[in-house]
């Protein structure tokens, strides 16, 4: 069956629920090509990520399910990603999978799809049109455990530093008010700075050392992906005193956490994935609304991952020692099993 064929026998997708979980007609296995869209690049986490995609399309792939995915890497241009997804809509892909830019701003590249009768995943970071299925953590949730916990840690009281990652950024955005909203319940707390890292150690560090030099006393840093390490070389180099902290479940990070209790510090942090193979179930969830399975109503067409993993003094050995085999770079991984993903379909 050509694409034309499979379009023609495929009605217009209502928004909501119901346009990705109404029944399609099922392609060959050789017409199936799946379109990944990421938005932000140049991470570790990211390049994990799309290299878990690949993974997980391969696997289909030597199963006889799928025939290639196509990768392209829009960077934080929102317009860039606009143009890679409409290039994946004249090209006729059978499903489109995408890291967005913004919540909002892809919702006119969403309806082209829509009207060319294409699916639409979004994974890691939701976005607001419901025509697109979204695959993500609860980002609010996720966020609400870090700041609690270093409020409960400095036993509500406390100078404590916000770094995000990309402003605009939906998962950022939500990360920084789940901080706000969490801090505000203890009275303790005072927030001396907050600011943005860029996801990226090298700026991370930067920006937190002209923190360091403006404020005498920082007691809690909550940071969010990708900056622990940073932030964490920041506050070694000034020779300060490490914060209660939080940080990235990578390996790199972990092991700068362990040299520093093996050197006597006691240094407090907590760590949770976010795990870049998230990225699997957008391909997972893909292939099988390719071969014209129907996927049951998910709630606002969200799918949120529970997170199952982290990581405190008490299991950090342990859990470096699950990564021995990973390079420096490896974040903490998890993703749903194929009965996991079977289930989400009738």
């Amino acid at each position: 069956m050509d694409r034309r064929q499979f379009l023609a026998g495929v009605a217009v997708a209502g928004a909501g629920a119901a346009g990705l979980g109404s029944a399609r007609s099922a392609q060959a296995a050789g017409d199936v090509v799946i379109g990944l869209s990421n938005g932000y690049f140049g991470t570790e986490w990211r390049n994990q990520m799309v290299a878990g995609a690949q993974a997980q399309f391969d696997m289909y792939k030597a199963q006889g399910k799928a025939s290639k995915l196509i990768v392209q890497q829009a960077g934080a241009d929102i317009n860039q990603q606009i143009q890679d997804i409409r290039n994946m809509i004249l090209q006729g892909v059978s499903v489109i999978t995408m890291d967005p830019n913004s919540g909002t701003a892809l919702d006119g590249v969403i309806n082209e799809a829509k009207r060319a009768g294409i699916p639409v995943i979004a994974f890691d970071q939701a976005v607001k049109n419901h025509y697109a299925l979204s695959v993500t953590i609860d980002h609010y949730v996720w966020a609400t455990r870090y700041a609690d916990w270093i409020a409960k840690t400095l036993n509500g009281k406390g100078k404590v530093v916000i770094m995000d990652g990309l402003p605009g950024n939906p998962a950022a955005e939500t990360r920084r008010k789940a901080a706000f909203d969490t801090f505000r319940k203890y009275p303790g707390i005072d927030i001396v700075w907050s600011g943005y890292g860029s996801w990226d150690q090298a700026k991370a560090q930067a920006v937190m050392a002209t923190v360091i030099a403006a404020q005498p006393q920082i007691d809690g840093a909550f940071v969010e992906d990708s900056m622990g390490l940073g932030v964490l070389r920041a506050f070694q180099n000034a020779r300060r005193p490490i914060p209660v902290m939080t940080g990235e479940a990578q390996k790199a990070f972990l092991l700068a956490w362990k040299k520093e209790l093996d050197s006597g510090t006691k240094m407090q942090a907590f760590a949770q994935p976010n795990p870049p193979d998230i990225s699997r179930n957008a391909i997972g969830i893909a292939v099988r609304l390719a071969a014209g399975r129907k996927l049951k109503p998910q709630p606002d067409n969200t799918i949120y991952y529970p997170i199952h993993l982290e990581v405190t003094g008490a299991n950090l050995d342990q859990t470096l020692a699950g990564m021995k085999d990973k390079p420096d770079s490896y974040f903490l991984a998890e993703w749903f099993s194929e009965s996991q993903l079977d289930a989400l379909f009738t």
